[in-house]
């Protein structure tokens, strides 16, 4: 006969996994205590009563609230929970002790120092070399406004980084921690939607919808919505009524092309993308009735939004990747190459992720032929990528470099000889 299964003590099961976390949290503070005692085990001097208390007061994770009338699908819950959970075990700030160059995670901001910090100012809180503390205690509130700092950033971009255009809307949230009267650590995020304007505009003679675009602030109680605007003088039109600038629309299309061509990996880097371009004037110039305002990632030219006026606005019609054939360095690079447009379509030379992920550094000709285009950004990416690190959400792990610089070569009209190549460029 086959032996019965042992039934599972569900409460003894849970008594012993509690065990479990409350000995690894004691380890935790058993480590923080003997760093703020610049080596000495500060811990041991802690009586039962103050680690019980530490213990019981322990930050808890977040709580997410959404706004009366707000409909938020439990998926972009789930996703905001885990990119807070992970960007808060990433994120540090200082210590804040003197003769102690050390950071600490928001983690265990909350749970260990915060809760530590509490016990030990309690008026009850007395035992023999309490006095060692001391000067960890002192800097509370100054540790404490960093924390709220580093949490409130990671919860603006976690917010805006899930915004989509196309939804017509922006989260916004609103954070308040505090304690309980029992001295638990509580912290709550509460999101909220602010509904962007749509017009509707005649487009190369059809009418189609297009979305103000922005982003929201957050320097006064409530958060309100900053309107992307475009600089009349960057665009080169005196406005006989004294305008100095006009707003910022975009249609779908653009909103595609970004996401497919700059390799957004997150929707709400749209309209922080567009937001940068403008507010920062970035130069525009003119070709075929269209402007071509300069576009930059991190610093580093990835290529234009192509846009016009019309009826009072500035329309984002698309986004070309500075390689593109539409270009004025594209164009060049076509002529340097022998690439017509829909070769560069078929390598995807118009697509950044591509363009990363390719071994063009590491062909001396190709990558001079990039440089002299005017696409030194594109190299520049591309050894941040593979020297440096950057750019990590554009890398595809999943296969090799493209071997681009080889297709590349096949296409060059002056053939595969290099000093032929800079005969005729010099």
């Amino acid at each position: 006969m086959a032996k019965k299964k042992k039934k599972v003590n569900l409460q003894a099961q849970q008594k012993v996994t509690a065990a479990q976390h409350r000995n690894q949290y004691m380890e935790r503070l058993r480590k923080f205590c003997t760093l703020i005692g610049n080596g000495e085990p500060l811990f041991d001097l802690l009586p039962d009563y103050v680690l019980r208390a530490v213990y019981e007061n322990r930050g808890v994770t977040f709580k997410i609230k959404v706004d009366k009338d707000v409909k938020v699908t439990k998926r972009f819950i789930k996703i905001l929970y885990c990119h807070l959970e992970s960007e808060m075990k990433k994120k540090c700030i200082d210590l804040l002790m003197p003769g102690i160059d050390r950071q600490i995670n928001l983690v265990d901001y909350y749970q260990i120092v915060s809760p530590l910090e509490t016990v030990l100012l309690s008026k009850t809180c007395l035992f023999t070399g309490k006095e060692k503390f001391d000067a960890f205690c002192k800097d509370m509130d100054e540790r404490y406004s960093l924390y709220q700092s580093a949490v409130l950033y990671i919860i603006y971009y976690a917010c805006f980084e899930y915004c989509d255009l196309s939804k017509h809307s922006l989260y916004t949230f609103k954070y308040d921690s505090y304690r309980t009267t029992a001295g638990l650590f509580y912290q709550v995020i509460t999101i909220g939607v602010y509904p962007l304007e749509v017009r509707h505009v005649d487009i190369h003679g059809n009418r189609r919808p297009v979305v103000r675009t922005g982003e929201i602030g957050y320097e006064t109680k409530d958060p309100y919505f900053i309107p992307t605007m475009a600089s009349l003088r960057q665009l080169y039109i005196k406005d006989p009524s004294g305008r100095k600038e006009i707003p910022v629309y975009v249609q779908q299309h653009a909103i595609n092309r970004i996401m497919q061509r700059a390799c957004c990996a997150r929707p709400g880097l749209v309209p922080l993308l567009i937001h940068s371009v403008f507010t920062d004037r970035r130069r525009a110039i003119i070709e075929n009735n269209r402007y071509l305002v300069e576009c930059y990632m991190d610093d580093v030219k990835i290529g234009y939004l192509v846009g016009a006026v019309v009826d009072g606005m500035f329309v984002v019609l698309t986004f070309l990747l500075i390689t593109h054939s539409s270009t004025p360095e594209g164009r060049k690079l076509a002529k340097l190459t022998g690439l017509q447009r829909d070769d560069m379509s078929f390598l995807a030379i118009d697509d950044l992720k591509t363009l990363i992920n390719s071994d063009i550094t590491r062909n001396p000709r190709i990558t001079e032929i990039f440089i002299d285009a005017g696409c030194e950004s594109i190299i520049k990416m591309n050894n941040d990528l593979h020297a440096k690190g950057y750019y990590d959400w554009m890398r595809d792990d999943s296969k090799q470099d493209t071997e681009l610089s080889k297709l590349i070569t096949e296409y060059i009209q002056l053939g595969t000889s290099d000093e032929e190549y800079f005969e005729n460029e010099g």
